[in-house]
């Protein structure tokens, strides 16, 4: 009698193969260091995926890499979207809601530095407040908060993540979320190092002086605000979508680096724009019928645009897009 035929399972090779994908991801930061906390916490989905494996995919090779690979796209799937929508799994006894808060005082000026982590953000402006900051943060790590000076405050914001907490049992699941307050009474620079979360920044109750943002693989929306000073904005975007909306009569200067998350840029009607493009990218370019070339233009989408009366307006906006990636660029 023939003994039945075996195949060798590939589900093991597609393991190994994901969990190379994902300690990648997570240099990359496309999935922070808190997130792998869930892996342990899956832990009787990976039981049900091993016995499916046991039972089916030693019958054919394709029914074990089938198995891998749909086990391996869910726990990436979970582990990239699952902070962008505020899901985070987590030991109960290490999430903590913390709320720092300092006096406005004799303060004229202020710089935030926030270094953002996997939870969602949302930064918005303090009205008729006496604070300098309020921030409530909901997270599982460590919290940095520091305020220096006196007239000028530099305030820094950070989140440290806690190896102990990687391989805590739990299986609720906690909105976790910062909820950022910032004057309104006085400048205010604001830098932001990006990570997973998504990140929602309505400024337009703020006097920016300026706004510089290094984002991550969570998709952003900025609203920037009109103001009587001139000021600069620089983004550099990461692999998450980027929206900006901008004011009508500001002189703004904005300028922008994309990577492979689109980049959408809203203008009001009735704005003086013009738009710099200095790199060609693989992405697509889309502008709005009112801009019109300069004349110059290097080929490959390069090329300035501005719309009808620009050098003599009042206030104008400059769109400079210095480095484009894969990821499609629309002014509208």
């Amino acid at each position: 009698m023939q003994n039945p035929q075996r195949y060798r399972s590939f589900f093991w090779p597609i393991v190994l193969i994901g969990v190379g994908a994902i300690w990648l991801m997570v240099n990359l930061n496309i999935i922070s260091l808190t997130s792998l906390n869930t892996l342990v916490q899956l832990w009787p989905i990976i039981l049900i995926v091993l016995g499916l494996n046991m039972l089916f995919g030693h019958q054919n090779s394709w029914i074990g890499a089938a198995i891998g690979v749909l086990a391996i796209g869910t726990v990436i799937g979970f582990l990239v979207f699952g902070p962008a929508l505020g899901l985070t799994s987590a030991y109960p006894g290490n999430v903590q809601v913390e709320t720092f808060t300092t006096p406005l005082e004799n303060t004229t000026s202020a710089n935030f530095v926030l270094d953002l982590s996997s939870e969602p953000v949302d930064i918005h402006a303090l009205s008729n407040s006496t604070e300098l900051i309020n921030a409530k943060i909901g997270h599982t790590g460590t919290m940095v908060y520091t305020v220096t000076g006196s007239e000028t405050k530099s305030v820094h914001l950070a989140q440290l993540s806690n190896p102990s907490n990687w391989f805590r049992f739990d299986f609720s699941f906690v909105n976790l979320k910062w909820d950022l307050g910032l004057t309104s009474q006085i400048p205010v620079g604001l830098t932001m190092d990006g990570g997973s979360g998504s990140v929602t920044a309505d400024l337009s109750g703020l006097k920016l002086s300026s706004l510089q943002a290094s984002m991550g693989s969570g998709s952003s929306n900025f609203t920037l605000p009109e103001s009587t000073q001139a000021y600069q904005a620089k983004i550099d975007s990461g692999s998450g979508s980027v929206n900006m909306n901008l004011p009508a009569h500001t002189n703004l200067t904005l300028q922008m680096d994309s990577g492979s998350g689109s980049l959408n840029i809203s203008l009001l009607a009735g704005a003086a724009v013009r738009v710099e493009v200095l790199d060609s990218g693989s992405g697509s370019l889309n502008l709005p019928s009112n801009l019109k070339s300069t004349g110059t233009s290097a080929g490959n989408g390069m090329g300035e645009w501005q719309t009808t009366g620009y050098d003599t307006a009042a206030t104008k906006l400059l769109i400079k897009i210095t480095n484009r990636g894969s990821g499609s660029v629309n002014i509208h």
